[in-house]
């Protein structure tokens, strides 16, 4: 018997573990309750947009945010790039941007969000001459026609 418990408290110490690990992830998500399932769904589909474009930048892959961006965006790369840009120009700035800061990680902080505006601020760290540094990276995203969109982008 006591080797049976042993085994089950093993278990559900990682099980705990890897559920902290799961809800730590997303803490800088707050959720909210809504009074119906569509504003849910809006704000589900909202903290996927973020999720998916913290990928993008995690991974280098402009693919995973170029899908969100806007008509026109605009950027703020560290005071270098600066103003609107159509998305395919945003595109190429982007992706300059990640080729030349190769990144070590990318995890966003907090958020805020309401209606159809909302934003998330992040940490990029990254390596550039054998030395790990981080900017700070800001999205907003508006909600139009049942989608989010990137409106801006500003890193410093």
């Amino acid at each position: 018997m006591t080797k049976f418990l042993k085994i089950f408290l093993i278990i559900a110490a990682i099980f705990t573990f890897i559920s902290n690990i799961s809800f730590s992830q997303d803490d800088w998500w707050k959720d909210k309750k809504f009074k119906d399932i569509k504003t849910k769904i809006k704000y589900d589909d909202c903290k996927k947009s973020f999720k998916e474009i913290a990928a993008g930048l995690n991974y280098s892959n402009i693919n995973s945010i170029k899908r969100y961006f806007a008509d026109q965006i605009y950027l703020n790369i560290i005071s270098t790039e600066k103003g609107y840009y159509s998305n395919s120009q945003a595109e190429i700035i982007l992706d300059d941007f990640i080729n030349y800061f190769k990144v070590i990680s990318f995890k966003f902080k907090r958020s805020y969000y309401k209606n159809s505006f909302a934003f998330a601020l992040g940490n990029y760290k990254y390596d550039i001459g054998g030395g790990t540094r981080e900017l700070e990276v800001s999205v907003t995203l508006n909600y139009d026609n049942e989608s989010w969109y990137i409106d801006q982008i500003t890193v410093n």
